[in-house]
């Protein structure tokens, strides 16, 4: 069996398909959000293009995305647009109480912003303890943060020269290098909250290294390796949940 997309599906066919060829769901979740100068649906392509690999993977589902977030230090940036954390964990449950009802036993959460963080976490704790589904937050930036080290020589960071080349890898035309300007990137400083944050680029290394190259290529080796990674982790979670539940 092939992938599928469940919004492609009809209900007979889901009927079909859920659980007796697949229990298993991915879940891209992200947000709207300034980023820079790529898209500011960035937050939701690359969580995508991360599921649907995944999808064909392991022979499973991919549910639509939830394209709204938790946005805050970048909510004053045109376009930027955000969820109540309350409402957004209901709505996220609301979300996995149907799945688990339709016969998924199994949900990957692939998470593409970092203002979700916390949400999910008790968005994944609950429904597993009220819907007895199986559920995995995966945050690819930290999960691959090694990767983007491996490929660029030094940490990721928002809008930065992970996410653009990411972005960028599925549809150059998602960033526009000519609309960069170099004030748009902000030297993250712990120990300071900001409201707007005075950079839609956010840079984390200590070096000041960090900034979008706008390199389609090297997003794509970056791409590839993300996944792969992810793909392996899942492989093994996959087994451990198989042997001990």
């Amino acid at each position: 069996m092939a992938g599928y997309l469940l919004e492609e599906l009809s209900w007979r066919s889901v009927q079909k398909l859920v659980p007796a060829k697949t229990d298993l769901v991915f879940l891209p979740v992200g947000t709207i959000e300034g980023h820079g100068s790529a898209c500011i649906g960035t937050d939701n392509y690359i969580p995508i293009d991360i599921a649907d690999y995944l999808r064909d993977r392991f022979d499973a589902i991919t549910a639509p995305c939830v394209h709204y977030g938790i946005t805050k230090s970048l909510y004053g940036y045109a376009g930027s647009l955000t969820i109540k954390p309350e409402h957004f964990i209901a709505y996220m449950l609301d979300i996995i109480e149907s799945l688990a009802d339709k016969g998924f036993k199994r949900c990957i959460i692939i998470n593409g912003h970092g203002g979700n963080n916390s949400a999910l976490k008790q968005v994944a704790h609950q429904g597993y303890m009220q819907f007895k589904i199986k559920i995995a937050v995966l945050s690819w930036w930290q999960m691959c943060a090694d990767v983007t080290e491996e490929v660029y020589g030094g940490p990721g960071g928002h809008a930065g020269r992970d996410e653009t080349g990411y972005v960028m890898s599925i549809d150059p035309k998602l960033a526009d290098k000519s609309a960069y300007e170099p004030e748009m990137a902000y030297q993250f400083t712990d120990g300071v909250d900001v409201y707007p944050i005075p950079g839609s680029v956010l840079i984390y290394d200590k070096e000041g290294r960090g900034e979008p190259d706008f390199d389609p290529v090297k997003g794509k080796e970056l791409a590839t390796k993300i996944k792969q990674k992810m793909g392996d982790f899942l492989e093994r979670l996959f087994d451990r949940w198989e042997r001990f539940f």
